[in-house]
């Protein structure tokens, strides 16, 4: 299992939501191209950009940062937040991005998703779900920073994105999300299990080294971890001794 450290961007600098909540914010007093590096130096073979301002409101926010990054770091670097279009996607392929990470238009439009999974190469998509358990037991995808419910749940549309050739997905059990509670393990066994072909990166939750261990005996190709960084709840150490 692979560590990919997160970076999150509101106006230009390095926070932290708890929940996808713009409201219960964290900032952290660090250059977000500095903290790149850092995480470059420290073993990191690719790193997770989130533009939360492009992702509430549209646009390209932050893109000049991560076009910087892109030229200063010799890590790929994925990105996402505010991707509504092919053009945004396409800027941020421009912009340097390795891989660009669709969460609402694979739930709003997976048929449109597919048909850039074919015209672009499936290494350039990622698959980004923010998930929620529902009275069933199974797994909703929402869209909208969590405020509106897809219409298929996660297993069906993900067995749609796969026909259409998705290779990179990365799930988010949203009530985990900063939370520190751990992986959602049940969820990525099911996700390894019924998807064994696509490269699923787990999220949220993590808060320990232990958390990481949790996290790689569910099978999953690699796990994002930005706040337990950033706190020092995970120290840098564990970046190369989850890298490959």
């Amino acid at each position: 299992m692979q560590l990919i450290p997160a970076i999150d961007l509101r106006g230009g600098r390095v926070v932290r939501l708890e929940q996808g909540d713009y409201a219960r914010e964290t900032h952290y007093d660090t250059d977000p191209i500095a903290l790149a590096a850092t995480y470059q130096e420290a073993g990191a073979e690719r790193i997770h950009i989130v533009d939360l301002d492009s992702a509430r409101d549209g646009g390209e926010a932050n893109l000049g940062i991560i076009r910087r990054m892109c030229a200063e770091l010799r890590i790929g670097v994925q990105t996402g937040g505010g991707v509504r279009s092919l053009a945004d996607l396409e800027a941020r392929l421009e912009a340097g991005a390795q891989r660009v990470v669709l969460g609402s238009l694979c739930v709003r439009a997976p048929d449109q998703v597919g048909q850039w999974l074919e015209t672009l190469g499936p290494d350039t998509i990622v698959a980004g779900l923010d998930v929620a358990s529902d009275a069933a037991g199974g797994w909703m995808p929402k869209a909208a920073g969590w405020t509106e419910s897809g219409s298929l749940e996660l297993f069906a549309l993900l067995e749609r994105l796969h026909q259409a050739g998705l290779k990179h997905l990365l799930c988010t059990d949203i009530e985990r999300d900063g939370m520190f509670s751990g992986p959602s393990v049940e969820l990525y066994q099911a996700l390894v299990g019924r998807f064994p072909a696509v490269r699923t990166q787990a999220s949220g939750g993590i808060g320990s080294e232990d958390d990481l261990q949790t996290a790689a005996e569910t099978g999953v190709d690699a796990c994002i971890v930005g706040r337990a960084l950033l706190e020092g709840r995970v120290p840098l150490t564990a970046i190369r001794q989850w890298s490959r």
